[in-house]
């Protein structure tokens, strides 16, 4: 498939279109009146939303002062939840344990809520939810369940956890490099798009392998950082870029692929590891080194500007296409570049 077929393929993707969809039917109230980053973490646009604990929330506590509590809710497409009911619970459960490490933070506790037509489905949708919970050293402290024959399968998951120093799509700027890092040590689930590299691996890998994100945001190594989800990688990528208006340069040929999967259907992963991240030129190769310890692949694939227009390059092929232009086409619609420039000039 040549490069401008498969973009153009993927920019009408279900999941792609339905990230779309949210800037048609949900405000993003962009033109909020902030007047700090610190407040304007709190807003849609990241994986997660992010409130600082200081003197005014902690009472007499000041052990948490200037921290950041995190926020995040995942819910699974109720045909999902029916069909694979264990899986479903499991990945609800990592999904949203991927948004606080995207977010530079560590898991505190979930909470969930479902309801289903079958108690033998139910239990395995729990069942799927605690294993996933027991193997990230995670608490399921509670939510609300609902069994009725009518009922249609659904399901919410959500969790709160705590941040030193965030790893936030605000934080984008021009000229840094953008960084993917993938397992890809695992396997599709059968007839879906979800790299599944999670089974047959130890808790304690799994959780060194998250940990790697708060280590990131502490040790001040990289910038911003967003789990890839089910917009798949290019989609991923709009949202770790739209906060800021910016553009990016993506070298197609440097994400790393399975040889026997095509690229149509890799960009359009939803891995169980799988984040998109931005740094600093003279920060890459620690950032890949440390990845490459826990076993993850870990590549720089291209770099941010102000142009606000994500172009595809395959240099194997000499074949170079837009993907994407901010300046004409919003896609979720939560951009804060305006919102951005007042806070900084009011900093500086």
């Amino acid at each position: 498939m040549e490069l401008n077929q498969l973009l153009e393929v993927l920019r009408h993707t279900p999941a792609m279109q339905s990230k779309r969809a949210i800037a048609d039917s949900i405000s993003a109230n962009t033109t909020c009146h902030v007047d700090s980053l610190d407040s304007l973490y709190a807003y849609p646009g990241d994986d997660t939303a992010a409130i600082l604990l200081n003197n005014q929330t902690l009472l007499n506590d000041q052990s948490l002062n200037g921290q950041y509590i995190l926020h995040a809710c995942e819910g699974m497409l109720p045909n999902f939840v029916a069909n694979h009911p264990y899986f479903a619970g499991w990945s609800a459960i990592m999904a949203n344990i991927s948004d606080i490490a995207a977010m530079g933070g560590r898991a505190l506790s979930v909470v969930n809520s479902f309801w289903h037509t079958s108690n033998e489905h139910a239990q395995q949708l729990m069942q799927g939810m605690q294993d996933a919970c027991n193997a990230y050293g995670v608490p399921l402290v509670g939510g609300h369940s609902h069994l009725e024959a009518v009922s249609q399968p659904a399901l919410s998951v959500a969790i709160q956890g705590l941040a030193r120093r965030l790893l936030s799509v605000l934080h984008v700027k021009p000229h840094q490099k953008i960084l993917i890092a993938l397992n890809l040590q695992g396997q599709f689930h059968p007839n879906t798009t979800y790299w599944k590299c999670f089974e047959h691996v130890s808790g304690c890998i799994l959780r060194s392998q998250l940990a790697l994100l708060p280590q990131l945001a502490e040790e001040n190594l990289a910038h911003s950082a967003r789990d890839i989800s089910n917009a798949g990688i290019l989609g991923s990528l709009l949202m770790l870029l739209e906060a800021t208006a910016s553009g990016a340069d993506i070298n197609l040929d440097a994400i790393p692929k399975p040889d026997d999967v095509d690229w149509f259907k890799w960009l359009q992963i939803f891995p169980s590891f799988g984040f998109l991240l931005t740094a600093d030129v003279d920060k890459c190769e620690e950032i890949i080194e440390l990845f490459h310890h826990q076993g993850i692949t870990c590549s720089v694939i291209g770099e941010t500007n102000v142009s606000g227009v994500v172009t595809v390059q395959q240099k194997q092929q000499k074949q170079h296409n837009i993907f994407w232009d901010f300046n004409s086409q919003v896609f979720t619609g939560f951009c804060y570049a305006n919102v951005l420039k007042r806070v900084f000039k009011k900093i500086s």
